[in-house]
């Protein structure tokens, strides 16, 4: 949708409500508190400076202001505007961020318009921002409530997977959490506005979503940024190609220069150096040490000998290394004996 899907404009709604005000300081207050002149919402200190007035002053005013419109007939006059941007709301699942809702009717810049337009009238619930969630609109509070709990289910199952997943894995998590919650075969786009409306669930340059807080999500630094970057590859990767891979994340508009990767990843015990360069997550079962260390904490952790064709497999599993390398290392009388099977055990 779009400003063309209104009856009128959000800019001649408001002019019809604003009539209703006698003095043109009141529509001054009121337009300046909304931001509708240039985005920017006054203070009230900021308009008392103008008016040379007190603070409580201006306060008086607005709401001298607020009650005079909501009392009007105005509302009444474009009641069919309301109709328009309600049905909207719920096709978004009765609760959607101010972003996403108005974003569908109108340009960023006539925002402060239509929430202007909503805080007059009553089947319109506006909620805050808070550290959970953007600033946010609703049909009634029961519709936000079924948000929040939509999304803290959604949030609870992520946590558990641990891992960034697609959108079509996060929307078939969502629409399970809903369906707990009673709304059976919600709709994709009620899912997807619970979830533009929270900062708790983002999604990160891969297209992957997950938990605002993880590293592969929100990445505070060259680790962080390597370690988001190996998980998304899923493979071991020589720390110049790790450098290239954060720059092809695009987390950041400045080239990272691969010696400060190798620099900062040998000191992260989430790395592990596999190889000669080669940095792997310990998470995916890479252990550090010589390949030989290697192969005796094999050995010793198995209840039995291993057979060669064991020990290559498995080493590789720890360590990058050919498996020449793993059989030079097997030679090695001093630690390692060969049984009369052909086999392979600790000294």
């Amino acid at each position: 949708m779009n400003n063309k899907s209104l009856p009128i404009t959000p800019q001649e709604a408001v002019k019809r409500l604003s009539g209703a005000l006698p003095t043109r300081r009141m529509r001054d207050v009121l337009e300046r508190r909304f931001g509708l002149k240039n985005g920017h919402k006054a203070t009230l200190e900021e308009i008392g400076q103008t008016y040379k007035i007190t603070r409580e002053r201006v306060r008086q005013i607005e709401a001298d202001a607020r009650r005079r419109v909501g009392v009007s007939g105005g509302i009444r006059e474009i009641e069919p505007v309301y109709r328009v941007i309600g049905e909207g709301l719920l096709a978004m699942g009765g609760a959607a961020s101010s972003l996403q809702l108005f974003g569908a009717f109108a340009e960023k810049r006539h925002h402060p318009h239509l929430h202007f337009l909503l805080s007059f009238h009553p089947a319109f619930v506006f909620f805050p921002e808070d550290e959970r969630f953007h600033d946010r609109w609703a049909a009634d509070k029961n519709s936000a409530a079924k948000s929040e709990a939509t999304i803290h289910k959604t949030m609870a199952a992520l946590a558990e997977k641990k891992r960034p997943v697609t959108q079509e894995e996060l929307l078939n998590i969502a629409r399970a959490a809903a369906g707990e919650l009673g709304e059976a075969a919600a709709p994709e786009e009620h899912l997807l506005s619970y979830i533009a409306s929270t900062k708790l669930i983002k999604m990160n340059p891969y297209g992957e979503y997950g938990l605002s807080f993880w590293p592969t999500v929100s990445p505070r630094g060259i680790r962080d940024k390597a370690y988001a970057a190996l998980s998304h590859q899923g493979a071991p990767a020589h720390f110049r190609d790790v450098a290239r891979l954060i720059d092809a994340g695009r987390w950041s508009k400045k080239k990272v220069h691969p010696q400060t990767v190798h620099n900062e990843l040998i000191k992260d015990k989430r790395f592990v150096l596999v190889g000669r360069g080669m940095y792997a997550l310990r998470e995916w079962g890479y252990e550090e040490g010589s390949v030989r260390d290697v192969i005796a904490s094999l050995l010793k952790s198995s209840l039995r000998p291993l057979t060669r064709d064991e020990i290559i497999a498995l080493a590789g599993e720890k360590r990058m290394v050919k498996p020449q390398t793993i059989l030079l290392n097997l030679q090695n009388q001093d630690l390692f004996k060969k049984t009369q099977d052909g086999k392979y055990t600790l000294v």
